[in-house]
């Protein structure tokens, strides 16, 4: 019993975390189980390390700040690589980075103030790799951005492997319209403002653990906490519902992408993933993305600009618990493109060699330094 509560805990708060004073009674009203157990198995979920944190997945962009999927291709061995891993991890704003089985053969994410210091990282990253081919690929457009395994794996034993309703194009999960009675229309939200200092906290605190203090023990009212700390870096009253409320407009005008558990997924159990690439004619790029947005093992689904020696337009990284999964997924792509008639020139699925750096963003933090001159002279000794 335990261990089903566990699970159906953790289907449940990838997708959504209550915005509630005591999410874990609404938890447990939503699972028809006692808010104590729905707590406790929360707290194993933490413990055993399937669960990394609780709290807000950000769109970078709605923050003012800039991001790309970068290639970098590595001559020589694996030391060679795991050299040049070590160089691209050691910037702050690099937050996922993989090797990948293809002549590309090292991914990063970058996610920098601006265009200028997103430009100078990546010079950094040539000369001290000794790397020049490097792609610089920021997404065009984005069909899909849903991490949630709950959802696929519900949609794998019921046997609906394939497209299913889809959240309109850029909305990410179709999660995010949920609490929404928290706060007014969308039209009506108050955008995102980098001028104020409470939007600021709130993105400081969300981007982190929401849920446990600093013994790794789950609070039991984690926004009235919140609100604590809030009054007394601010200098003002705030209360949990100005939290709450402030997070729900966030969520609902795409400020937040998700707000939930963000999980290890080797650890429950889908341990192998695919970086699909293909090389769609643009006048169908549109079709085939929000169809491969359908697909419940499709977490990412993006356009990227073509480079001289890469063709490839359209990005969807998949998820399975096994290879042959995996290998059915990809196909399953490939026969959808086929039966609605949308040509594909080329295809690689780059399937993840190693895992060398996944990381949350720390937007807007106080110890962060302006690019500079001087940062980067810094950076280069």
């Amino acid at each position: 019993m335990a261990d089903s509560l566990r699970q159906r805990v953790l289907d449940t708060i990838q997708s959504s975390f209550p915005l509630e004073h005591d999410p874990y009674a609404s938890l447990g009203e939503r699972l028809s189980a006692p808010r104590d157990d729905v707590k406790e198995a929360l707290s194993g979920l933490c413990l055993n390390g399937s669960v990394r944190r609780v709290g807000a997945s950000f769109d970078s962009r709605m923050l003012g700040y800039k991001a790309t999927l970068c290639a970098l291709a590595v001559p020589g061995d694996e030391f060679d690589l795991e050299r040049a891993a070590e160089v691209v991890n050691a910037f702050p704003g690099i937050t996922h980075n993989y090797g990948r089985a293809h002549r590309y053969n090292l991914w990063f994410t970058l996610i920098a103030r601006s265009d200028e210091e997103k430009s100078q990282v990546l010079d950094l990253i040539r000369e001290r790799t000794g790397c020049t081919d490097l792609l610089d690929m920021p997404a065009t457009r984005k069909f899909k951005i849903s991490v949630d395994f709950g959802a696929q794996r519900a949609a794998t034993a019921s046997g609906k492997g394939g497209p299913a309703s889809v959240p309109a194009a850029g909305s990410g999960s179709a999660s995010n319209s949920a609490d929404a009675d928290v706060c007014s229309a969308a039209a009506d939200v108050r955008p995102f403002d980098a001028e104020d200092p409470f939007d600021i906290a709130i993105v400081r605190w969300a981007q982190d653990d929401i849920v446990r203090d600093e013994r790794g023990n789950l609070v039991d009212e984690p926004y009235d906490v919140a609100a604590g700390a809030f009054c007394a870096s601010l200098g003002q009253h705030v209360c949990a519902d100005q939290i709450i409320e402030r997070l729900a407009q966030l969520r609902q005008n795409g400020t937040i992408r998700r707000f939930g558990a963000m999980v290890r997924h080797q650890r429950i159990g889908f341990s192998y993933n695919s970086m699909t690439v293909w090389d769609i004619p643009d006048d169908e790029v549109e079709a085939a993305g929000m169809l491969f947005a359908s697909m419940p093992f499709v977490s990412h689904c993006y356009t990227r600009p073509r480079a001289e020696t890469w063709p490839a337009n359209l990005y969807a990284m998949t998820h399975a618990t096994s290879p042959e999964e995996m290998e059915s997924n990809v196909e399953t792509l490939r026969e959808a493109l086929e039966g609605e008639g949308i040509t594909c020139r080329n295809q690689f699925a780059l399937e993840t060699t190693r895992e060398y750096k996944k990381v949350s963003m720390s937007y807007f933090m106080p110890t962060h330094i302006p690019f500079s001159s001087e940062f980067a002279s810094w950076l280069r000794s």
